[in-house]
């Protein structure tokens, strides 16, 4: 028997922002950082914020940079300066000047648990990891937007196997979030820990 399960989503908090400094607007991100990620840094320079990340692989490289790219977006309302070295599986993000001066803004701020797991879903177990006989539970982080999408997706805990870690990266990003409450405000992003569940049962 196969079992493919999840466990609530809950709400991770965010770090305070930073006010005055140039990296304030990314203040979540030392909370937002892949499990793939073996460094992860971030100064002022210029007037801008730089951050330079070194990864263990392209597809943990990958979602920190999405993750960096949404919380960019959000905070400065115009896009990153990123370069990406694949060869060294590294990258480097550069904020915009201007957003400096919006970093006293708080991209998480609302009431309470703004979002519920969309009802009826479960991850689906892929079919290599069945072969396989492999099994374990991931540990996902994902920031949802004020639509309930979910804008990006990191593995904060691995399963053990990339296989599963990927399905249960692919599998959340085809998520919509609920509202929990139509009256109650929603923040720009929320964070929100995901654990997915992968087991096979004789």
């Amino acid at each position: 028997m196969v079992l493919a399960g999840l466990l609530p989503a809950t709400t991770a908090l965010a770090a305070a922002p930073v006010a005055e400094t140039a990296c304030a607007p990314l203040a979540a991100v030392p909370g937002l950082r892949d499990r793939g990620v073996t460094a992860l840094s971030m100064r002022p320079e210029g007037g801008r914020c730089v951050v330079e990340v070194t990864a263990a692989d392209g597809k943990a490289l990958l979602r920190q940079q999405q993750i960096l790219n949404v919380l960019a977006q959000h905070a400065c309302a115009a896009p990153a300066e990123v370069t990406v070295d694949g060869a060294q599986m590294s990258l480097t993000l550069r904020l915009p000047k201007h957003c400096a001066a919006r970093g006293g803004r708080d991209l998480f701020a609302g009431e309470g648990i703004p979002w519920m797991q969309p009802r009826g879903v479960s991850p689906r177990y892929p079919p290599e990891a069945m072969q396989q006989g492999l099994s374990g539970r991931s540990q996902l982080k994902a920031l949802i937007d004020a639509q309930g999408t979910v804008a990006a997706v990191i593995v904060e805990t691995s399963s053990g196997y990339a296989l599963l870690d990927e399905a249960a990266v692919e599998e959340l990003r085809g998520w919509r979030f609920v509202r929990a409450d139509a009256k109650s405000t929603v923040p720009e992003l929320t964070i929100v820990r995901v654990p997915m569940r992968y087991e096979l049962v004789e």
